[in-house]
């Protein structure tokens, strides 16, 4: 009886609106709609993929990163730089190289001379010597050498002493750092040795260390190099870790995670030093030429490796060519080495702070 009552007023409803005078001319309700209402709708049922699919792509860290680093003009600029510069470095003495030093009858021995033998002036930029020719007063190592040569020789040795000190400094002063700063009973020691040697010039400790191992320079003249930079160059990095650590060690997540009976190494690698990756990332992209600077301080005061011994730098040839009284008159003999160490410094330092900015967890929104 309900069911013929139902029927009956859905067909007094469809009349209703069969006469309403808005849908006089369109198509009867009574024709769109299925009276078999009963099948207008299906149940399906729950989806468990349906319900486990994402609309959008997962999120990753290092994706993004690279997202926001590919959208920076500049950015992409000093990547164009620093590879024009690395195939340089790499090739370079293999477009055109004379060798400064030659190992002849157990010595080495001045390469060839290039030019004329400069008797009293400078022989500058020509189609022989791209990057013209060492004048008569850089010293006796380099007079009359090609300064082509030199640089990208040069350019070898310190790209590869900068990477290599830069990797050892990161190493040591991430893990010295993370244990100064997490374990409390390294910090009065730590800080006392820092005190000491800030008290100290470091020039100081570079020319006694170097008296003491320059009968070993022609055989481990690269070791040697590498550990004097090393030496304490990880100390900086070290304290700035520490004191990122203090300022997170006792954050509510860290807390409870020590509650959950979470291990020191733990604590280390997985709560504090994915907090300062973008901090990481920034030092180690500014210890390069870093690095490379440092050396050629060292050089200045003599305290670098020897020409004699077959190793050329970027910073023997910088010193040399400020040391030269010619070099107002001839400003190739500084911009020679120039063109390869400011791009150098430069491009690193601004990749340095777009990795910052791009590794902060902040920006990722």
């Amino acid at each position: 009886m309900s069911k013929k009552i139902k029927e009956n007023e859905i067909e007094n409803l469809f009349k209703e609106l069969n006469d309403d005078p808005r849908v006089v001319d369109s198509v009867p309700v009574a024709e769109t709609i299925d009276p078999n209402y009963d099948d207008l709708f299906t149940v399906v049922g729950p989806s468990v993929e349906e319900s486990e699919r994402l609309d959008s792509a997962p999120y990753s860290y290092w994706r993004l990163t690279f997202k926001q680093l590919a959208k920076n003009p500049l950015v992409i600029l000093c990547v164009v730089v620093l590879a024009i510069l690395l195939f340089f470095i790499i090739f370079g003495t293999t477009i055109r190289y004379y060798p400064p030093m030659v190992f002849e009858k157990g010595y080495w021995v001045k390469g060839e001379m290039f030019g004329d033998k400069l008797n009293g002036y400078v022989l500058g930029p020509n189609p022989t010597n791209w990057f013209g020719v060492c004048a008569y007063n850089m010293g006796g190592e380099f007079e009359g050498l090609d300064m082509w040569s030199c640089v990208w020789k040069g350019s070898q040795l310190s790209l590869l002493l900068g990477v290599t000190v830069a990797l050892i400094d990161t190493v040591l002063g991430i893990i010295i750092g993370s244990l100064w700063g997490y374990f409390r009973w390294l910090d009065p020691i730590l800080i006392e040795f820092r005190n000491f040697v800030n008290n100290i010039p470091t020039i100081l400790l570079d020319i006694l260390l170097m008296q003491l191992l320059s009968p070993y320079m022609g055989q481990y003249g690269f070791l040697i190099i590498v550990m004097l930079l090393c030496a304490l160059g990880w100390l900086g990095l070290a304290g700035f870790i520490r004191n990122q650590i203090i300022i997170i060690r006792n954050r509510e997540y860290n807390v409870a995670s020590q509650t959950l009976g979470s291990s020191s190494t733990a604590m280390i690698t997985h709560n504090l030093l994915p907090y300062l990756v973008s901090v990481i990332v920034t030092v180690v992209s500014t210890a390069i030429p870093q690095a490379i600077s440092s050396e050629v301080g060292l050089a200045f005061f003599n305290l670098s490796f020897k020409i004699t011994d077959g190793d050329v730098t970027l910073g023997q040839v910088l010193t040399k060519a400020v040391n030269d009284i010619t070099w107002m008159e001839h400003p190739y003999l500084l911009l020679a080495p120039l063109v390869v160490m400011a791009p150098l410094t430069i491009c690193f330092f601004y990749l340095g702070l777009a990795l910052s900015d791009a590794t902060d967890p902040k920006t990722h929104r």
